[in-house]
């Protein structure tokens, strides 16, 4: 039988094989949680650096986002109220 979809490291290309499946319950439903890494022990400790690398931004990102909006809102309360006074 042949595979009809594959999972390849996005490094090397290489087949991912699965390390973990868990499920987990969420609401009223059950999620199939499946782990896979690249059989390459080099080639997955470079990929979870990259991976590691890209959610620290992706964090940075978010806090700044964050960060931005609230001093929207602290200038927008700053505005309605100088406008009130006047």
């Amino acid at each position: 039988m042949k595979k009809t979809f594959g999972n390849p490291c996005s490094r090397c290309g290489t087949e991912r094989i699965v390390v973990r499946t868990w499920k987990e319950k969420v609401d009223s439903s059950i999620i199939i949680n499946t782990e896979t890494a690249c059989p390459n022990k080099e080639c997955q400790a470079e990929v979870d650096k990259i991976n590691k690398k890209q959610q620290e931004r992706s964090a940075a990102l978010k806090r700044e986002s964050e960060k931005r909006l609230q001093s929207r809102k602290d200038n927008s309360k700053k505005n309605k109220e100088s406008k009130k006074k006047k």
